[in-house]
Order: C-alpha cells, then structure tokens, then sequence
C-alpha cells in the first residue's frame, strides 16, 4: 500500500487514496495531525508526536522539534547524549506515521509520496528520501507541498482554469501555479 506524507515542520499526517476518495489516517491518539517533535529519554526509549511534545516541557534537552529546517544539513541534535541528523529523526517521525497508516488500513505500508516545502534544494529533497528510507519507505516521490495540495484540488476539475494554490504550513509559506484542462494538470510555477 502506497501513502501520502505531509513532514510539517510543526506537523505531520499522512493519507491515503481508497474506495474512490481520499482519507486522512488518523494517529494512535486519533488525531489527524502528528506534532513533528522527537524526545529520548535516558533509557534511550524513543517517543514521537503528541507524546514527545508534552514531554518536552519537562525535558527540553531532552526533545527535538523544528529540525525539518536542518534536513540535508551536518547539524546535529543531542538527545539524552545520542546525536541524531535531522534526517535520523524525521525518519522517526515517519516510521510513527507509516505504523499509524498500518494499524488503521489493516495492512502493510511499503512506499510514500512525501511532500517538502518548495524551497527545498536537491540536498534536501534527498535528505527527505533517505529519512523515509530509514523509516521502511519506499520513497516513490518527493513533491512540492503546495503542488501536492493543487493537485488534490484538481484532481475532480474537469473545467479549464488556472489557479494559484498557497500552503501556508507551521514552518513554510510556499504558492503554486497550475493550468487544470481537461482533467491534465499543468504545474506552471511554484516557489516558497
């Protein structure tokens, strides 16, 4: 089974397309949004999302968040006296989402679709690809968060239009330009 993967900065979810339409998977918790926060406490015990950000108030050293905006960088998180690379820890976030994905669809998830922020350069995107690859994926592609959300738009449009798309995230500001006709959707531009 092949998902849909929104790494927010802030949050993440993942979706699915099944029985004709698409699907929010709702979390553990029955959420469908997935805070992006990794904490490590001193057993080594690894705690993701809604979980990890409470944490955090307690053990702040102890607790990662906004480390999308140092993917396909050398920087490194200290967690409990571990290192991680921010792709080490968004692989960890979406190995939570790809369980999550499991439990609620009753079957195996192999490959996703992820999306990252239209700014992001080619180190980055492959940064992406390798945290999914850490997490289980097979990362079949990396696509622009706001083309994702245009295409999701048009994908039912039969009428020709052009249409901007803005995907204002927790950590991003990213726009799209598509030309929709005749039901082939056209990126023309996308910049964040």
């Amino acid at each position: 089974m092949m998902i849909g993967i929104d790494l927010g900065t802030t949050n993440s979810l993942a979706a699915c397309y099944r029985n004709g339409r698409a699907e929010v998977i709702p979390n553990r918790l029955g959420s469908h949004l997935t805070p992006s926060v990794v904490s490590v406490d001193s057993d080594g015990t690894v705690y993701v999302g809604e979980t990890a950000r409470e944490r955090g108030r307690l053990y702040p050293l102890e607790t990662a968040k906004v480390f999308k905006r140092s993917m396909g960088t050398d920087r490194e998180f200290t967690l409990s006296g571990k290192k991680f690379r921010a792709e080490e820890l968004s692989s960890l976030v979406l190995r939570s989402l790809k369980e999550d994905a499991e439990v609620y669809l009753g079957e195996e998830v192999t490959e996703a679709i992820i999306s990252v922020p239209a700014y992001f350069n080619d180190m980055q995107r492959k940064a992406t690809k390798r945290a999914g690859e850490l997490a289980g994926l097979t990362v079949s592609r990396i696509i622009n968060e706001p083309t994702a959300a245009a295409l999701a738009y048009g994908v039912d449009k039969e009428q020709a239009q052009k249409i901007m798309v803005y995907d204002l995230g927790g950590g991003t500001f990213d726009v799209s330009i598509l030309d929709i006709d005749d039901g082939v959707i056209e990126v023309l531009a996308t910049a964040g």
